[in-house]
Order: C-alpha cells, then sequence, then structure tokens
C-alpha cells in the first residue's frame, strides 16, 4: 500500500518540482557562476576573474554602508515591529469588541503597493508642507529635515516599521485564535493579571507562530527593495541604500548605467548567505519545547 502511495505522489510533485528547479535553482545557480566573472551582461564571453568580486566586498565602503543600513532595518526594525506586533495581540486577546474591524484596519497598509506607500510617506516627510513638520510648526517647534542626507535613513526604517506591523500582528493573532478561550478563563478565575496571561498562556501557546514570523521578517528585511528605493526618489542617495539597492545599482544603475553584473551577483550571492545565517541561527534561538493544545 505504501509503495502505491509513493508511486502516487512522485507524478503529482514532478510538476511542481520541474517549475522549481527551472525558475529558481537554475538561474540562483547561474547567478553563483556569473559572480566569478567581470560581465556586463551585453557579451557572449564572460571574464573569468575567480573570487576577485568577493574579495572586492571586503575593501568596498558602500557595500558596508548599505549592509549597516540592512542590519538597521533588519534589527531596529524587527524589534519594534514585533514589540508593537506583540502589543497588539496581547490586547486582542484580552476579547477586544470589534476585533474583526482592527484586524483590517492594522492590516490595511499591507493591500497598498509599496511605492504608493512610500510616496505618501515622502510627502508627510516634507520639509515645507509635509504633515509632521506641520504639527511641529502648530506646537511651537522647528521643522525638521526629514529627508536629509542624516535623518533619510532612519525616516525610512519609521516607515517600514508602520507599514509590516500590522502584517506580522495578523499572523500572532492567527495563532492566538487556535488558543482555546478556556485557558484564558481559567487564567483570570486564579486571579492572573493580563500581563500574566500574555506571558504565561498566550506566548508560550503562539511561541512556534512566533518563530515563523520572525523568520519571515528577516527573510524579507533583508530583501527589502521596492519600497526603499521609491522612498528615495529618482535618485536615492547612498547614504539610504540598503543591500538589495546596491546590488541593483551595481547592475543597471540610476540615470546612468553600470552594468558591473558580475560583482552585482556577488553582492547577491552574499545577501543569500546573510539570510541562510539569519534563518539557521534564528531556528537555533527559537526552538523550544511547542505546546499542543
Amino acid at each position: 500500500m505504501k509503495d502505491e502511495k509513493k508511486k502516487l505522489i512522485i507524478p503529482y510533485l514532478l510538476p511542481a518540482l520541474s517549475l522549481y528547479l527551472v525558475f529558481f535553482i537554475g538561474p540562483a545557480l547561474y547567478g553563483l557562476w556569473i559572480s566569478f566573472h567581470d560581465w556586463s551582461g551585453f557579451t557572449k564571453a564572460m571574464d573569468f576573474v575567480g573570487l576577485k568580486n568577493y574579495s572586492n566586498i571586503f575593501q568596498d565602503p558602500i557595500y558596508w554602508q548599505s549592509f549597516k543600513n540592512m542590519m538597521l532595518i533588519l534589527f531596529v526594525g524587527g524589534i519594534f515591529v514585533f514589540l508593537i506586533a506583540l502589543l497588539f495581540t496581547s490586547l486582542m486577546s484580552q476579547g477586544v469588541s470589534a476585533k474583526k474591524a482592527v484586524r483590517a484596519i492594522i492590516f490595511f497598509p499591507n493591500i497598498i503597493a509599496p511605492i504608493a506607500l512610500a510616496i505618501v510617506w515622502n510627502y508627510l516627510y516634507r520639509y515645507d508642507i509635509g504633515f509632521f513638520n506641520s504639527v511641529l510648526k502648530l506646537v511651537g517647534i522647528d521643522p525638521v529635515n526629514w529627508t536629509s542626507p542624516d535623518n533619510i535613513m532612519m525616516s525610512a526604517v519609521i516607515s517600514i516599521i508602520w507599514y509590516s506591523t500590522g502584517f506580522y500582528a495578523i499572523i500572532l493573532l492567527g495563532g492566538v485564535d487556535k488558543i482555546p478561550n478556556t485557558y484564558f478563563e481559567a487564567a483570570r478565575i486564579e486571579g492572573a493579571s493580563t500581563f500574566k496571561i500574555f506571558t504565561k498562556v498566550t506566548l508560550p501557546l503562539i511561541w512556534d507562530v512566533f518563530s515563523i514570523a520572525v523568520i519571515l521578517w528577516g527573510i524579507n528585511a533583508i530583501r527589502l527593495f521596492d519600497f526603499l528605493f521609491a522612498f528615495g526618489g529618482p535618485e536615492p542617495p547612498s547614504r539610504m541604500w540598503n543591500t538589495a539597492m546596491y546590488q541593483y545599482i551595481l547592475g543597471f544603475g540610476q540615470r546612468t548605467p553600470i552594468y558591473q553584473l558580475g560583482y552585482s551577483s556577488a553582492v547577491a550571492v552574499s545577501m543569500v548567505v546573510v539570510v541562510l545565517i539569519f534563518v539557521i541561527t534564528g531556528r537555533k534561538l527559537f526552538k523550544r519545547e511547542v505546546f499542543e493544545l
């Protein structure tokens, strides 16, 4: 019987596996091969340079600036995203009325294109007529140049936290929905406070969901491109480039083409390595006993 099931599984898996190999594994391996060459993308011949592109990474100050920005989004942004998401989860798990409406509101930014969100936030940050500076003027505080080279990256991180929090809050709330209400009622009868219920009942029972959400955030934060690129305007300043932006600009340029596809591929491979390190480390750190309901 088991052999018959295996024979049935293989034909069903083959189409999906073939598509995965052709459209994901194949291009990934080809990108790795390109990273060992000096190539503009417009010639048939590629000059093999071995590990030169990777050695150049260690001497490239722009790469390390972009890497720093990527880490800023990953860790600083991640801390605030999950602090706010956990706060929403704690409040919503206490029987808040109009729960569906609140979920729809906090998830709303995720149904809007990131480029549109970036344009809106750019307008809110404007020095002359932006919303934030208008509020500061009303209370008698001098306006702030939110998009200056010194402030633009932190302004972008604040925007990313705003539109990302709802998505991860919904994931955590999905885990809370699986917890029977009797658990919360029993804790309240025993006199547990809201904080105690969340830390001793809610969080342990959604720990596996929380760990998946953190790893998903890490992957999305490392490869973040569209929102940040649009936020920077026609030519985003190098002070706000993350590694994904730098990789794109190396390959295709902005208004001035660059076409360093070999070096760009090496930068992309370094991003894959960071993702793998984050995922493996995250799985190790979040590994613990899973409570079954």
